[in-house]
């Protein structure tokens, strides 16, 4: 009768274990969407961006007037790094006619450039801030042949959670979701892959909402895409309060070992 009872205890416990399938495997067609069938062109939809403070971004100046960049050179400490091939130390000038770096907005929304005045940038799309800094140059600075380049150079956004918990930086100017939590280390085992929650900033404030990873019509919303200041919380599957996951065996060890024990003390007083 022992023995039955721990071969139970121990097939409750493997069965109580077991995470299923649909749980965590991820881009399942659950609603067998034909849109979404293997090998079907997929359009993920995309959605303007509108900066915020300390975000990242990339600026490129160019001018057939080999003079015309220099004055943009940054010196202060929101350069991060220089984009462009081959470029390095905080904005070297490829062949004198073009300038690269990268910026920090500040905490009050405003872009730092060397030789301009604190310009907004919160709130505005990089094709508006592009624009704007041309025309800034050419009305303040008289440069008529200038051309200007902005975009995100960097995704900073928080996971915590059933995922390695910490500020992350994804490198370009998109990322989709699934690409931000690799780039923090994947989920845990216990994640719960079908509650992942994002908070999300919009004018005005934040949003919560909880996304099924484990679906695949989520290429077809807003959130494919991650965004800065996202903050991405996976939470613990309900096994995990049982002991499943990560931690299993070594309970399933110490029960196992109770039960021994129990066992070799009930053969000793039988005899």
């Amino acid at each position: 009768m022992v023995k039955k009872l721990l071969g139970l205890v121990v097939l409750i416990a493997i069965v109580s274990s077991c995470i299923p399938n649909e749980k965590i495997i991820l881009f399942q067609n659950k609603n067998d969407n034909d849109a979404l069938k293997l090998d079907t062109l997929i359009t993920p939809p995309r959605s303007e961006y509108f900066l915020q403070p300390r975000d990242i971004i990339s600026i490129n100046f160019f001018s057939n007037v080999e003079t015309a960049v220099e004055p943009f050179r940054q010196s202060t400490a929101d350069v991060i790094a220089t984009t462009g091939s081959g470029q390095q130390g905080g904005g070297q000038q490829g062949s004198g006619q073009s300038l690269g770096q990268t910026f920090v907005i500040d905490n009050n929304g405003f872009l730092l450039i060397n030789t301009l005045d604190p310009l907004k940038a919160a709130g505005l799309t990089t094709k508006v801030l592009k624009d704007s800094l041309e025309s800034v140059i050419r009305r303040v600075k008289g440069v008529k042949d200038i051309s200007v380049n902005a975009s995100l150079a960097g995704i900073r956004y928080t996971t915590t959670g059933e995922i390695s918990s910490g500020q992350q930086v994804i490198a370009g100017s998109e990322a989709n979701l699934l690409e931000a939590i690799a780039n923090a280390g994947g989920f845990n085992i216990n994640a719960d892959r079908q509650k992942v929650q994002v908070l999300r900033n919009y004018e005005g404030g934040v949003k919560w909402h909880e996304i099924d990873v484990t679906q695949r019509d989520l290429m077809l919303t807003e959130f494919w895409y991650v965004k800065p200041g996202d903050i991405i919380y996976a939470p613990p599957l309900k096994l995990r309060e049982i002991g499943a996951g990560d931690n299993f065996l070594s309970q399933l060890g110490v029960v196992v070992g109770l039960i021994s024990t129990g066992i070799f003390l009930i053969s000793l007083t039988s005899n």
